[in-house]
């Protein structure tokens, strides 16, 4: 019995491991991150996005473009856009990047615009910093939940 306990917590373990890599929805990170970075900027409590769209100034830059409406402080809704530049970095094309031209580009803004206006440096690397902390805890956060449940399951394992 304790070597399927044991058997059990490897797989988990492991299974937890490959999970931690994934990123669950198939939304590009870059969308990911301009979204998180324009929630985070705006100061939104909540947001809804109403449109996107990723443009190309190969072999420069892409530019991911979102559409978005939050409430205003008098509980009515303003509409906004925002759009993150990334640079292209891949040295040759391949099939991957031919078949998904974004996975060719930084995973990092170099510039980043809010309603028309273009974010200052120092503005834009605090937000990107920011953004990148939030993203790691949440990560952080998640894998301690899933650790005390894989515990959990391992102590009443054990009890059986």
């Amino acid at each position: 019995m304790q070597e399927k306990t044991v058997a059990r917590v490897a797989l988990l373990g492991t299974a937890m491991i490959a999970l931690a890599g994934c990123s669950g929805p198939t939304e590009d990170v870059r969308v990911t991150f301009c979204k998180g970075l324009t929630e985070s900027l705006t100061g939104a409590r909540s947001i809804e996005w109403t449109g996107g769209e990723n443009t190309f100034k190969r072999p420069e830059y892409a530019v991911t473009g979102l559409a978005f409406a939050v409430e205003d402080g008098n509980g009515g809704k303003r509409t906004g856009r925002s759009a993150c530049y990334y640079a292209y970095e891949a040295l040759d094309d391949t099939a991957q990047t031919l078949a998904d031209p974004l996975s060719a580009h930084a995973t990092l803004p170099f510039a980043m615009s809010l309603d028309g206006r273009m974010l200052p440096d120092a503005e834009l690397v605090a937000a990107r910093i920011a953004e990148q902390k939030r993203h790691g805890m949440a990560i952080v956060n998640a894998l301690g939940k899933e650790a005390s449940d894989l515990a959990e399951q391992v102590r009443a394992g054990i009890g059986q």
